[in-house]
């Protein structure tokens, strides 16, 4: 039994000292949310800490070369979160380890692909798993975890930082409803996996770098990255509806 992998999922684009593409007045919680998952990490006893986030920002591409992922461990250097206790591994290595998933478009891929990222690291499966974001997206990652099997005594969510006063709680509110709508339809959970493609591939699409022209060419490249083609074409062939329910995952 390992220590499990702890995921820290990115909302927005840290580099040279600001953060970019985010939510006007939230910039301070996106340092919340990355304070509280290092000391999550080390309190928690958890092997690694996976940031995850890519270049979601396609309109940004002149100005920004970070993903997600490396300007959260930009900030957690600026910020003296990264201290000896913390290290960017080699193949092989355990505990401490702060791993970057550079390609994760949604929460979904977020925590996916952070599990093939813990996967390609050490040569085995999380033994538990750790979800760090808004304090409102637990209902969504809770479905996820049912959705991918860990919601059964493998998986915790840790909510981190509230919206800056009632018009973005207002717009949180009713943005994470809408989404949590499309994952569970007619008092059913049917797409945990977040397959629509309307909508979330649809999202996907629009956080995808330019340089990729379809969502096929993007996952080449994860698989490229991380291996498991076979199980993230198993992922892309689920539609909607209880399939999800027939998903063999070898964890």
């Amino acid at each position: 039994m390992n220590g499990g992998l702890l995921m820290l999922a990115g909302h927005a684009i840290y580099q040279d000292g600001r953060w970019h593409g985010g939510h006007q007045n939230e910039d301070q919680l996106y340092e919340t949310h990355a304070r509280d998952a290092f000391r999550i990490f080390v309190d928690d006893g958890y092997d690694a800490l996976a940031l995850s986030g890519g270049r979601s920002r396609p309109q940004l591409a002149d100005k920004i070369s970070n993903s997600e992922a490396e300007g959260m461990l930009e900030y957690a250097r600026d910020a003296g979160l990264w201290g000896r206790r913390f290290r960017l591994p080699t193949p092989g290595e355990a505990a401490g380890s702060v791993l970057l998933e550079r390609y994760g478009r949604d929460s979904f891929e977020n925590l996916f692909f952070s599990m093939l990222c813990f996967h390609r690291q050490f040569g085995e499966w999380p033994a538990r798993v750790g979800a760090v974001s808004w304090k409102f997206k637990a209902l969504r990652f809770y479905l996820i975890a049912c959705g991918l099997r860990l919601a059964d005594g493998r998986f915790r969510f840790f909510g981190s930082g509230d919206p800056a006063g009632q018009p973005a709680i207002e717009a949180f509110a009713a943005a994470s409803v809408q989404y949590d709508a499309m994952i569970v339809r007619g008092g059913e959970i049917v797409d945990p996996l977040h397959r629509d493609r309307q909508w979330f591939g649809a999202k996907r699409l629009g956080r995808t770098p330019r340089e990729f022209k379809t969502n096929a060419d993007y996952l080449a490249r994860v698989k490229q990255e991380y291996g498991h083609a076979d199980l993230i074409d198993l992922v892309e062939s689920v539609d909607p509806g209880p399939a999800w329910r027939d998903v063999k995952w070898p964890w």
